[in-house]
């Protein structure tokens, strides 16, 4: 009975051992790296044109941050690229430009698509704009 006892409390130490091996984090290169270092600190941004109402321009940011872009992937891989460029087109305008543009009486969908490809086209640095590439 104390050899089965002894070989159950080996069985338990080596156990625990690998429970702790499992547990220790892992690096992922092996080669050194360098720490991106971020800030949250937005500096006073440029911003272009994206489109005017009654000779009032509304802009959007020059240089949109990647958050928005990543959120922009996220949200049209799980809900469509639609509803992913209505939620682009909100964050780059802000909520009174937005709120402008739906409320345009004589938005038609012509202008509202060149309006949701232009901000896509901003977004992701592929648009010649005013003053040159927006990035």
């Amino acid at each position: 009975m104390a050899s089965t006892t002894r070989s159950t409390t080996r069985q338990n130490t080596a156990a625990r051992a690998r429970k702790r091996a499992a547990a220790m984090p892992v690096p992922l290169v092996d080669e050194e790296y360098e720490l991106v270092e971020l800030t949250s600190t937005v500096e006073d941004e440029d911003r272009v044109a994206l489109f005017s109402i009654d000779g009032e321009v509304y802009t959007v940011p020059r240089r949109v941050p990647q958050g928005i872009a990543l959120e922009f992937l996220r949200i049209g891989r799980e809900h469509g690229e639609q509803v992913a460029a209505v939620r682009l087109l909100e964050r780059l305008l802000g909520p009174e430009a937005y709120s402008a543009l739906e409320q345009c009486p004589t938005l038609d969908d012509q202008q509202m698509q060149k309006i949701l490809d232009m901000a896509q086209k901003i977004a992701f640095g592929k648009a010649e704009v005013k003053g040159g590439k927006a990035r």
